[in-house]
């Protein structure tokens, strides 16, 4: 046979084979198309690995769904018990601290009285209200490092030791020092409780239960000055009321104190809990630290600046020399400079550049201040002023000095509700600002002896009413503005210039009432001594002590009325800044969401963790089988054998994968 022969016949056998080859192919396609379900066993079994879940992986999702859904049912009845003891007990603390606010400044006034300092009323409010601005910050920064339950606890104590100072005190010293340590508890106790609230509920619902927490002074407005006659009835004294406050105070935290011990546990256990390691290093570097970072530095340039300021304006007119105000106010502005500069160098400032870039945070505090300021100017001395001209007694004297705590009270529960309602608070807030100037407006016009008393009270419902309003709606918008990591430091930072405002307020009202009282004795009671109008003015007991209707009471109500005049007109002046402030307020909408990414607690912990735990069992599982099914891909003598898209075990782990994740996230979601 030629070579040409022998190339047609292998032409021909090569033709002949590849018809064979399309018909097989054809008939593969055929078959393929007609019967895919037998197609598909033919292939491997990591196509079912691949594109869908087995009966195993399915029974195993569900047991994880059933896991989960009971840790959730767990979690949630454990934590609405939580919830209710919480809130219990800080309904119990409210409740008694308030109504040691109700009693507390007619038994100053009584004390004051005793060491004839009445005029030094207003130089203990501004020591008071200094140390509940300065007190925050450092109480807020102990309650991270150290923890909730044992800054609380530094709080009652403080509180008690305070109580019990004042309660043995004799002499206008060693009551001012118990003043100073009951106030920087009672802080303590404050900020700790809003911080509390603001970690438990969502924007929406803040208001209205701050506004629930604060109805103790609904009940306290009843039992307030009936208890302070009982007190003075049963001869205990001022002494014997404040010491009431030693045996009902540790009565009344113990549930809270116990709830936040216990919470706090669980939550180390759970693992959420991490404290921060200051106090492994040494006390004395824990200090140290501490000191960086509640800028201890610039938290006593400024506490200092501002006493330096506000206490001389008090002390003016009492005897002491004119070239002192000055000279202590230039100290004290200069102070205030330097904490200023210091707040710029300073590791961890007081007030960090964020929060003043934040508009709504700026504008919350200055209304605070210009608030606080004009309550104070308006409030200081109404209680003192009502019995000299009403010649009324404790007990009305506490239900007319209360009227406004009950109103805001009142109307904060109602203007929660209907912030929860319109999610808004710029109109309301707005609102307020206009409902109390105009309170302090009628203070202004009917402040006189013949006034009937329904328009005091009038007046002072109003106050309340705007009051309320703004309270709630200031405290809600500056923890919403800012992010969760700055809650506890916008709130104390709020808290702390409504106490400046206060300060502000009282150190005025004690410099109209020192410079502008004696002048206004001297000339409706021209004819009595020297010496007996100066016993008038340093004690009230005193000026009670003449009957009404007489020509000396007739005379002292005609001059506590002159200073009352002056002190409500600077009450509305300074109040007016508050409108503009207000209208700065953007009209932002509250969320029902309290920050999702703090919120997980011990069921998110528990559910990732059990979602972890099954989804790594699964991934082991299909591990194996993959590797079982590339092992029986090849062939006996180790060569792969050729397998189509989605046949490998790699690829087959990725779908996997992928199918498995959406499925967990999806009972995460719906749960």
């Amino acid at each position: 046979m030629t070579v040409v022969e022998e190339e047609e016949q292998a032409a021909a056998r090569w033709s002949l084979d590849s018809a064979h080859e399309e018909d097989a192919l054809r008939g593969s396609n055929s078959n393929r198309a007609r019967n895919p379900e037998q197609q598909a066993r033919r292939h491997d079994r990591s196509y079912r690995v691949s594109f869908a879940p087995s009966e195993r992986e399915i029974e195993a999702e569900r047991a994880v769904a059933l896991e989960e859904a009971g840790l959730l049912e767990v979690a949630r009845r454990r934590r609405r018990r939580s919830y209710i003891a919480v809130y219990l007990s800080i309904f119990s603390v409210s409740y008694v601290t308030s109504l040691d606010a109700n009693t507390g400044f007619l038994y100053l006034n009584l004390a004051c009285s005793e060491f004839d300092a009445l005029a030094s009323f207003s130089t203990i409010a501004i020591a008071q209200q200094l140390c509940y601005a300065i007190a925050k910050p450092p109480i807020a920064k102990l309650s991270d490092v150290w923890g909730r339950a044992e800054a609380y606890m530094l709080s009652l104590l403080l509180y008690m030791l305070g109580i019990g100072l004042i309660s043995t005190a004799h002499s206008l010293e060693k009551l001012l020092a118990g003043i100073v340590l009951q106030a920087c508890g009672n802080t303590g106790v404050q900020v700790l409780q809003s911080i509390i609230i603001a970690d438990t509920t969502t924007a929406q619902w803040r208001g209205l239960a701050i506004g629930i927490v604060n109805t103790p002074y609904l009940i306290n407005f009843a039992i307030g000055g009936p208890l302070v006659r009982a007190v003075l009835d049963n001869n205990l004294g001022w002494r014997g009321g404040y010491a009431l406050w030693l045996v009902f105070l540790p009565i009344s935290a113990a549930p809270l104190l116990i709830t936040l011990i216990v919470g706090q546990r669980r939550a180390k256990k759970a693992g959420i809990l991490v404290r921060d390691p200051i106090f492994r290093n040494g006390f004395f570097k824990a200090l140290k630290r501490l000191a960086v970072d509640i800028d201890a530095l610039g938290l006593l340039l400024f506490s200092a600046g501002l006493a330096l300021c506000l206490v001389p304006l008090t002390l003016a007119g009492r005897g002491t020399r004119r070239s002192d105000a000055p000279a202590c106010a230039l100290a004290g502005l200069g102070l205030l400079i330097a904490f200023a500069y210091q707040q710029t160098r300073a590791q961890v400032p007081m007030i960090p550049y964020r929060i003043l870039r934040n508009t709504t945070v700026v504008s919350i505090c200055m209304i605070a201040v210009v608030d606080f300021a004009s309550f104070y100017l308006s409030w200081t001395f109404v209680s003192a002023f009502v019995q000299v001209a009403k010649g009324w007694d404790q007990a009305k004297t506490g239900y007319f000095a209360t009227t406004q705590n009950v109103t805001s009270t009142v109307v904060g529960i109602f203007v929660g509700w209907l912030m929860a309602k319109t999610r808004r608070f710029k109109t309301i807030l707005v609102t307020g600002v206009l409902v109390r100037l105009l309170g302090v407006a009628m203070m202004v016009r009917y402040r006189n002896a013949d006034t009937p008393s329904f328009i005091l009270v009038l007046s002072q419902l109003a106050q309340g009413a705007g009051g309320g309003q703004i309270a709630i709606t200031m405290q809600v918008a500056v923890q919403t503005a800012v992010r969760h990591a700055d809650v506890a430091l916008s709130t104390a930072l709020e808290l702390l210039f409504a106490e400046v405002g206060a300060a502000m307020g009282s150190a005025l009202a004690g410099l109209v009432f020192s410079r502008d009282l004696p002048p206004a004795l001297a000339r409706s009671l021209p004819e009595m001594p020297e010496a007996e109008r100066r016993r008038i003015y340093g004690s009230l007991s005193v000026a009670l002590s003449y009957p009404l209707g007489t020509h000396e009471r007739t005379g002292i109500t005609l001059a506590w009325t002159s200073v009352m005049r002056t002190l409500c007109i600077l009450a509305a002046v300074v109040l007016l800044p508050a409108i503009v402030f207000s209208l700065l307020l953007p009209n932002g909408q509250l969320a029902d969401a309290n920050h999702p990414e703090d919120e997980a607690g011990v069921v998110g912990v528990a559910r990732r963790r059990s979602s972890v735990r099954s989804r790594r069992a699964l991934r082991r599982q299909s591990v194996n089988e993959a590797s079982s099914l590339s092992r029986s891909n090849t062939d006996r003598s180790g060569r792969e054998r050729p397998h189509t898209i989605g046949s490998s075990g790699d690829l087959a782990i990725g779908s996997l994968d992928g199918l498995s994740a959406p499925h967990v996230s999806s009972l995460e979601t719906r749960s």
